[in-house]
């Protein structure tokens, strides 16, 4: 029963009226939450504030923009693929005159409201707005650079995101780069899948990715290997008290994180090409995993309940 419920959502037959929270990347506004409230916290040393509550406006606002673009740059395309039926734009909703409309609203309003806070801030959202631009675009099109589609998705949800939150109360000279590092690897050992399961339709239509280039096995390896040198270098952090890190967050988190790496082997195979089902699923349990961990570590890190 959980799996019919489960499938019905992921195929768009669960909330058929809700189709527009699709098209502007409702789903994924999350992947941009996460880095940029890790970034927050441990910024600023809170759990909450104003300042986080608004910078999840511009994130998502980024996030809806950059989709969106998408759905513009691959409109051929998602008209042959069927898990992008429900694109408004392949459905002939909405007009491509009006998508861009909608596109320069999401992304003048996020670069104004990224104002508030400092230079440095903006500059980050900047950056993450170009590399939108050069990931999508002609003659950019970083998605079809085997290599670069990693890259681009890496600094933006592992590096400027978290970046960008950590400079709201901190230089971004001073950030923990290798907490950081830890985050780049955990986004694309999630990215990574969503690569693999499109090697067949990507393949069939003449798009060359990392996977299509490599093989959706390796990629799927691949994926592995990020979240095993995500844990490694936060293990690596907590045995020498490198910041935000200590041996009593080792102590007390450690052991998730070992837990990542088997759940990560169990639910995303590694060694056969993955279906869309076990990839959204897969991501799902592992992507909860790694929330919950990150609130465990966070809330510890604050020592909000005064653990040890």
């Amino acid at each position: 029963m959980s799996n019919q419920l489960f499938s019905r959502l992921i195929s768009n037959k669960l909330f058929t009226q809700l189709t527009w929270l699709r098209f502007i990347g409702f789903e994924f506004w999350m992947v941009g939450f996460t880095p940029f409230f890790i970034g927050y916290v441990v910024g600023a040393g809170e759990l909450f504030g104003v300042d986080l509550f608004y910078g999840f406006v511009i994130i998502a606002f980024l996030i809806s923009s950059t989709f969106i673009l998408n759905h513009i740059c691959d409109l051929e395309l998602d008209k042959k693929n069927p898990r992008k039926e429900f694109s408004l734009l392949v459905r002939g909703v909405i007009s491509v005159r009006n998508t861009w409309y909608f596109f320069w609203f999401l992304q003048i309003s996020c670069l104004l409201m990224s104002i508030r806070f400092n230079t440095e801030f903006f500059y980050c959202i900047v950056g993450l707005t170009v590399i939108s631009f050069v990931y999508n675009v002609e003659p950019f099109r970083f998605k079809t650079k085997p290599g670069f589609d990693l890259a681009s998705n890496g600094l933006s949800l592992g590096f400027l995101i978290p970046l960008s939150a950590w400079s709201i109360n901190q230089s971004i000279f001073d950030f923990p780069r290798l907490y950081f590092f830890a985050i780049f690897c955990y986004l694309l050992a999630l990215y990574c899948p969503t690569m693999a399961v499109d090697v067949k339709f990507d393949r069939n239509s003449g798009i060359e990715t990392f996977a299509t280039l490599f093989g959706a096995v390796n990629t799927m390896r691949l994926s592995w290997i990020f979240t095993i040198l995500g844990a490694c270098s936060l293990l690596f952090s907590g045995f020498y008290e490198i910041f935000p890190w200590n041996y009593k967050l080792l102590i007390w988190t450690g052991w998730l994180l070992i837990l990542e790496i088997v759940v990560h082997y169990i639910f995303l195979p590694i060694n056969s090409q993955p279906s869309y089902h076990t990839v959204a699923k897969g991501s799902i349990i592992l992507a909860t995993l790694e929330a919950v961990a990150t609130f465990f570590f966070l809330v510890i890190f604050l020592d909000i309940f005064s653990i040890g």
